[in-house]
């Protein structure tokens, strides 16, 4: 039978928590750990080895941790590996394990270690891992992007302003306007991505530890981050800090798809028909049978729309907390969390909608009637009659209100 979890903060087995108060407190922060324990049990691979390379635990002991990390790992990939709420996050999860298993050996992975510093460095590998697929996946959408161009790019099309004609366009240029603001928020991506490669484990509580000299040159090494955050206080300081940077950034990469998004659902409408999609993209109504629904394309515009409520949600937390550590940060995991995957997973299906998307191209030309070349006349007046441009506009257009029936 399985003993009662531990609390690593608990002094004494008289120190219980209220129910209410555990119930509070924890929230569903075990739960969203799920997602986070795999690196949690990585760096505190990491953090073995390191605390054996400075005599504070012996080869043995390192050997039988390692091994009781491998198997959590084991067990993680497997979907096995519980995380009760008794064991408030995966931390403490990871500790409870190795000490069932090993005894006091696993009472001792925690040694220059707090909390604080252990779920800033699985944030941090998370977001390092994270970013590598956003940047993937951004770098596929502006590929679909070129493709579609190199297709369709020569197709003439109507531009528009006050969602009225309002000048000639094309594909290409429509198209190439999200795929050159994508390649602006790459640039973005890629410069954060070096600010949260920074280990923060060795931090501990945030005012780091002078007993043991740990090496924390090693652990970076071991963990791949590019440097140390040298100070433990800024460690602590750049939680939910560095969330909310990264989900900034990706903010304008969902910028971009909500306005794609929103001129496909106008233009794919019967009465627009400047292009469609696959049968396959589309759902059908449950009373009306001729409709084809874009139903991905508007939870594309939903999705895009309520990020930055998700941004803002993890400023709210972070903007007035003091320095050093405050159990406030713990709010800041779930929407970022939820704000990664929303992304990953609209970038992804903005590909396919661009992969698939379906010009329909005798219709775009048939658009673009007179009206669109009236500023072209306008300069054509001026170039080969030398009128002033604002003698040749007011031509023009007194041409095209007697066209429309204007006066």
């Amino acid at each position: 039978m399985k003993t009662k979890n531990k609390k690593l903060w608990q002094k004494n087995n008289s120190n219980e928590l209220d129910s209410f108060v555990e119930d509070y407190t924890v929230g569903i922060d075990y739960i969203l750990d799920y997602e986070l324990v795999k690196y949690d049990a990585i760096a505190s691979i990491a953090h073995v080895k390191m605390l054996c390379s400075i005599k504070v635990i012996t080869e043995e002991e390192q050997k039988k941790l390692i091994k009781g990390l491998k198997i959590i790992l084991n067990k993680i990939e497997d979907g096995e590996f519980d995380i009760e709420k008794e064991d408030e996050d995966c931390h403490t999860a990871i500790e409870n394990f190795l000490t069932e298993k090993y005894g006091d050996v696993g009472k001792k992975i925690h040694t220059g270690r707090s909390r604080n510093d252990q779920i800033l460095t699985a944030i941090r590998l998370h977001m390092k891992e994270k970013t590598k697929e956003l940047i993937s996946e951004i770098e596929n959408l502006i590929h679909s992007f070129e493709n579609k161009i190199d297709q369709y790019g020569d197709v003439v099309m109507p531009g528009y302003t006050h969602m009225q004609k309002a000048m000639p366009s094309s594909v290409s240029l429509w198209l190439g306007s999200f795929m050159d603001s994508l390649k602006d928020d790459l640039v973005c991506l890629k410069g954060i991505s070096k600010v949260i490669d920074q280990n923060p484990l060795g931090s501990v509580a945030g005012y780091g530890e002078n007993v043991f000299g740990l090496d924390r040159e090693m652990t970076t090494r071991l963990l791949k981050f590019s440097h140390i955050q040298e100070n433990p206080m800024y460690c602590a300081m750049s939680r939910g800090k560095f969330e909310f940077m990264l989900l900034q950034i990706i903010s304008f990469v969902m910028f971009d798809i909500n306005k794609f998004a929103t001129d496909l659902m106008l233009y794919t409408t019967f009465e627009y028909s400047f292009c469609s999609l696959p049968d396959s993209f589309t759902t059908g109504s449950s009373v009306m049978p001729q409709k084809h629904n874009y139903d991905a394309v508007e939870l594309m515009i939903a999705y895009c729309s309520m990020f930055p409520a998700i941004v803002s949600e993890i400023q709210n937390v972070i903007w007035k907390l003091p320095s050093g550590y405050s159990r406030g940060f713990q709010l800041t995991k779930e929407p970022y969390l939820k704000g990664m995957k929303i992304s990953l997973e609209t970038i992804k299906i903005a590909s396919l909608v661009v992969d698939n998307l379906i010009m329909n191209v005798d219709k775009l030309k048939k658009a673009c009637t007179k009206e669109l070349y009236a500023t072209e006349e306008a300069y054509k007046l001026v170039k080969n009659k030398n009128i002033p441009f604002r003698e040749a506009y007011k031509i023009i257009g007194k041409k095209y209100n007697k066209l429309s029936g204007k006066t």
